[in-house]
């Protein structure tokens, strides 16, 4: 439980440690986004999602496909947050927080070594990147326990 709460914690730091996008959106757009993130305080999931679908739709643009797999994230649909932050690493591959998150997402999922090439390639970009670090060390210290429950498994079927 207290992996999971570091690594949700370490979402909202990625989220909220954004930097403003690079792509220029629509001048409606910033209204609509204002909306979205009043809507995300309120906690309406659903209006949420079709609200940035809505702007997807109109403007793809990697702060919405951002925000949409935040919004996933934060209510355990980790496919669907992989599936948008892969979208928004295709309009900008050089955001290591973006590998960062879809990190967190398929450790959630219980892909590990996905997760940890999505760690380590936050890494490359950003070599000081703390979260992707800590990624890494669990992973690893969580395939050793997995190793050794599977080596001390193999000892006791011999016997």
């Amino acid at each position: 439980m207290k992996s999971k709460q570091f690594f949700l914690g370490a979402l909202v730091a990625l989220s909220i440690g954004s930097s403003p996008s690079v792509f220029s959106m629509p001048q409606n757009s910033s209204k609509v986004l204002q909306q979205v993130s009043d809507i995300m305080a309120n906690k309406t999931f659903e209006d949420t999602e079709k609200k940035l679908q809505k702007i997807i739709q109109q403007s793809p643009n990697k702060k919405a496909y951002t925000h949409l797999a935040n919004l996933y994230m934060g209510n355990n649909k980790n496919k669907e947050a992989i599936s948008n932050y892969q979208q928004a690493a295709l309009l900008d591959p050089t955001d290591a927080k973006l590998f960062t998150s879809m990190s967190i997402a398929y450790l959630h999922l219980g892909f590990y070594s996905m997760s940890k090439a999505m760690a380590e390639q936050a890494l490359t970009l950003e070599p000081t990147l703390g979260h992707a670090n800590k990624i890494i060390k669990y992973i690893d210290k969580k395939q050793e326990v997995l190793e050794k429950a599977n080596k001390s498994r193999g000892e006791q079927s011999t016997l």
